[in-house]
């Protein structure tokens, strides 16, 4: 069921970015629209500062690690993660909960929702059609948070898993809890990391005109 569930929800979101990304085309944004995320800062990539970067870069690198040494010979072959791949797994874990750490540090302040976004967020709960001069930026920040909250049932998962506090049934509870959190991750990570593709790409200024 889980390998069936995976592969379904890997392709629904990989082509819903495929077709967002060619049916909805990237706004052109003013200079105060593309500095509104940073605060009035200029926007600069994923996040702004050398460490920032790198501390995204390790993060959304050790995650495809992590997704593919924990679920790649669950979806292809069928088997449990076990040997050699197993203690990669668990060796690269704390990597990324330390790396998650530091970009929330790093861009925290910067994905905080302003009122527009949280005008916009009303609206959409309750099922209106938002103004066409809301701010861009929810998508996105949405994810970010998203995704950072969706960390902690991952690591919390497999670390309560470690002591003898819960017996069989509680283990395989762990377990499920800890696939389908991880997979939420990813997904969202995927959705993430296209937004914030469009967002950077509608913030470059268009060539001069000759």
């Amino acid at each position: 069921m889980f390998s069936t569930i995976s592969w379904v929800s890997l392709v629904l979101v990989l082509a819903g970015i495929v077709i967002h990304w060619f049916v909805s085309p990237s706004p052109r944004l003013t200079k105060r629209e593309a500095s509104e995320a940073g605060g009035g800062r200029p926007w600069s990539g994923c996040c702004g500062g050398k460490l920032s970067t790198l501390a995204c870069v390790v993060a959304l690198g050790s995650l495809a690690i992590l997704f593919v040494t924990g679920f790649g010979g669950l979806l292809l072959l069928d088997e449990q993660i076990h040997g050699y791949t197993l203690m990669m797994h668990v060796g690269l874990a704390p990597v990324f909960v330390i790396s998650a750490g530091v970009v929330v540090i790093a861009w925290g302040h910067r994905c905080r929702l302003n009122e527009s976004d949280r005008i916009r967020l009303a609206s959409l709960l309750c099922l209106k059609k938002p103004e066409t001069t809301d701010t861009p930026n929810l998508g996105w920040k949405l994810t970010f948070w998203l995704g950072l909250a969706l960390v902690v049932p991952v690591s919390l998962s497999m670390v309560l898993s470690m002591f003898p506090i819960f017996g069989t049934h509680g283990q395989e509870t762990l377990l499920c809890i800890h696939q389908y959190t991880s997979l939420a991750l990813t997904l969202v990570a995927m959705i993430h990391v296209h937004l914030v593709i469009r967002r950077k790409a509608s913030s470059v200024p268009p060539p001069p005109k000759k």
